[in-house]
């Protein structure tokens, strides 16, 4: 189902914040702290859902059935905002065939 999200702007001050937060948290055994940086206060998905609200819910997606697709793509995540792994791009991309995969039609 192509639900037709278009890309957000990357959000620079967001994957920054991350990046911040991930180095204060430090090691400790059995907390995944890049996991735990990425989800803190749930920045990334506040900005994407102000950007694909209308057409997530045009697919069935309540902020709470977005929460939990997205965090299916939890590695991609950290794989763009601490590792530079993936582009702004790409990350968009698999999100939104995620969020596709995902969508349910409301009739």
């Amino acid at each position: 189902m192509d639900i037709g999200l278009p890309a957000p702007p990357e959000p620079k001050e967001i994957k920054e914040f991350i990046k911040k937060l991930r180095g204060k948290l430090g090691l400790v055994p059995d907390i995944n702290h890049d996991s735990l940086a990425v989800w803190y206060l749930n920045k990334l998905p506040s900005y994407l859902w102000k950007y694909w609200k209308p057409g997530l819910e045009s697919a069935g997606y309540t902020w709470q059935k977005f929460i939990k697709v997205m965090k299916y793509a939890t590695d991609d995540i950290i794989d763009w905002a601490l590792y530079d792994n993936l582009k702004w791009n790409e990350l968009v991309k698999k999100l939104v065939r995620l969020l596709e995969r995902y969508a349910s039609v409301r009739g």
